[in-house]
């Protein structure tokens, strides 16, 4: 990797700007008076965003559209998305033309490299992990830099460009790149076979992570969960200090005296030098939280900060959208939005919504990519059939192709399978194949206090806003 000089860059471009990650970089580099321009493939709400904040966006393939000031290749770095094809029109003229080209990842490694980077990865929950941090940190006065893959809720953004010397990072493990970064310290949630068209097999995965691991610094940590077995062993393996949190006793961190309260959770964290810390979370309930809230905490406590005022502070995490995002509630329907789209973040978020005070728990979920059909059917088949047993109700959509062309013969009808073939699925199992369709199937079918969740990585979350709009109209004709 070359490390360029951010301070020496005066305009930088992204080939494929839309995106949650990428867009987090257009936000860092904006802040730093950059001129920022670049292609997506459609218009959303959050490039829109991006253009009213001051970057320079198109939708069309077409190099004449890249801002003169982007052609100068001395002064212009070009970031590319692994969702762009090789044969992208624009980045086959910026490559053409010798332009310095990086990943995400890349970029990111270069800012951590002067900063005290602290990063989380796992195959789920850093997002809520990543922005748990930025919010402690910045709660208790330390102003730091974060790019996180995901919108915390107390900014209404997922970037910020702090005075402070910590850099949060979600590390995205997701095409490999996360290898780039330079982490003065890691958290890492778990290790679960994912990406497997990046990837040739968990064999492949454990060795990356074990790469991230091993390039924290000698005076850094490794912060790594105690329930995963394979993910402590990885992190020892390393050579580096590694420390452990969970409800096991065994871990060094340990979580004890979990409770629900509506939405929200309280529990105690106890430190490995025996302090114990009263915790609360306001809307993000479930024990996969509470142990996020514990890895936060002992990562802190290797920086060296005063750890009652970190666990007050991590107590006023108003959560992260797309995370048990409440959408609202109408005609005695609450309705939730929830990224989950691996089998563990499904059953966690299942199981998080059951210790609530609902009659029926009913998810609409949308698979996410047709590359993923092997993983869901084969590798994950018996994990994704039992991700949904404790639901109530689930109805299916069809796939959300992020992109990628169709493969014929394959639909969520395709992805449902291993759900049918478990003997042990909710017995009110649905299929809407036409997006128009389902909102109408859903207002038929609901009934006074059901929780909906609207689930994956996709354009689901529109679903939650139309379904209450249509179920405030079904109120208004009872009365």
């Amino acid at each position: 990797m070359v490390n360029i000089n951010i301070d020496n860059i005066k305009s930088v471009y992204f080939v494929g700007a839309g995106g949650i990650g990428m867009s987090a970089l257009v936000r860092y580099f904006l802040s730093k008076g950059k001129l920022v321009a670049g292609y997506d493939r459609t218009p959303s709400e959050l490039t829109e965003c991006l253009i009213a904040e001051g970057a320079q966006i198109h939708y069309e393939e077409d190099v004449h559209l890249i801002p003169e000031a982007c052609r100068d290749r001395e002064n212009t770095l070009v970031v590319l998305t692994p969702a762009v094809p090789q044969e992208h029109e624009e980045l086959t003229y910026f490559r053409d033309n010798g332009f310095e080209i990086q990943k995400r990842a890349q970029v990111l490694g270069t800012i951590t490299y002067s900063s005290k980077g602290l990063c989380v990865a796992g195959t789920h929950g850093k997002t809520t992990t990543s922005s748990m941090l930025a919010s402690t940190l910045d709660a208790m006065g330390f102003d730091p830099t974060f790019l996180i893959g995901g919108i915390v809720r107390a900014y209404g953004s997922n970037a910020h460009c702090g005075k402070g010397e910590y850099y949060v990072v979600e590390a995205d493990e997701s095409d490999k790149s996360f290898t780039y970064l330079d982490p003065t310290s890691v958290l890492v949630t778990n290790i679960e076979a994912d990406h497997l068209d990046h990837y040739s097999g968990l064999d492949e995965i454990y060795q990356l992570f074990g790469d991230f691991m091993g390039s924290v610094h000698e005076d850094g940590c490794c912060v790594v969960c105690g329930e995963d077995a394979g993910l402590v062993e990885t992190a020892k393996k390393t050579g580096k200090k590694v420390l452990t949190y969970g409800f096991s006793e065994g871990c060094d961190t340990v979580v004890s005296q979990y409770e629900t309260h509506g939405v929200s959770i309280s529990f105690t964290v106890t430190l490995p030098d025996g302090t114990a810390l009263p915790c609360s979370i306001k809307q993000n309930p479930g024990r996969h939280n509470a142990l996020n809230a514990a890895g936060v905490l002992t990562l802190l406590m290797t920086r060296g900060v005063d750890m009652q005022k970190a666990a007050e502070a991590l107590s006023e995490f108003m959560g992260v959208r797309r995370r048990f995002d409440l959408v609202g509630e109408a005609d005695g329907v609450t309705i939730l939005d929830d990224y989950a789209h691996h089998p563990t973040e499904i059953a966690a978020t299942i199981a998080a919504a059951k210790e609530l005070d609902f009659k029926r728990v009913c998810v609409v979920f949308q698979p996410h990519r047709y590359s993923r059909i092997r993983l869901f059917t084969e590798v994950l088949k018996d994990e994704f059939g039992k991700a949904f047993d404790q639901a109530d109700m689930v109805t299916f959509l069809d796939v959300y192709p992020a992109g990628e062309t169709p493969v014929p013969g394959v639909t969520g009808r395709t992805f449902m399978q291993p759900i049918y073939d478990n003997p042990n699925h909710p017995a009110d199992l649905n299929y809407v194949d036409r997006r128009m369709q389902v909102v109408p199937f859903l207002t038929k079918t609901l009934q006074p206090g059901d929780l909906v969740i609207t689930m994956g990585a996709g354009d689901v979350t529109s679903v939650g806003p139309e379904l209450l709009a249509a179920l405030q109209e079904r109120e208004k004709s009872r009365k």
